[in-house]
């Protein structure tokens, strides 16, 4: 079991639905970061280095697909694994997730206890990476 020490990044441009997932996974002991902007979510993950990103696709000037492709495309943020969190339910945008290096795509709207038991299966397996 991980000892939820670790650092999450939430993108959002919904304030309400990012200070919902801030308290959901700040009961599980994780330090929450948050981000309204995928400009913004690029600098804090190039800073901050968190554990685990959680990313909407749907937000104005750049959207998830976008920042993905920075993260990605950096050495210092490739290997943070970006759970997707969006209203876009089709499969064209699963696949450009799954294509982009998304570990996770969750549907809006989604279960605040699924997603913190996600988040945990998550940093399980990367950090069982990092040490095995």
């Amino acid at each position: 079991m991980v000892t939820l020490k670790a650092r999450a990044l939430v993108v959002d441009d919904d304030r309400l639905l990012l200070r919902l997932v801030e308290l959901n996974l700040g009961k599980a002991g994780m330090n929450v970061l948050l981000a309204d902007s995928g400009k913004e979510a690029l600098r804090i993950a190039r800073d901050e280095r968190p554990d685990v990103i959680l990313l909407d696709i749907m937000m104005p000037v750049m959207n998830g697909f976008q920042v993905m492709r920075e993260l990605k495309s950096s050495q210092e943020t490739r290997d943070i694994p970006v759970i997707m969190l969006t209203a876009k339910s089709g499969q064209d945008d699963r696949k450009l997730c799954e294509e982009l290096g998304a570990v996770a795509y969750v549907t809006k709207p989604f279960s605040l206890e699924e997603l913190r038991s996600l988040v945990r299966s998550i940093l399980e397996s990367s950090r069982g990476q990092l040490n095995g």
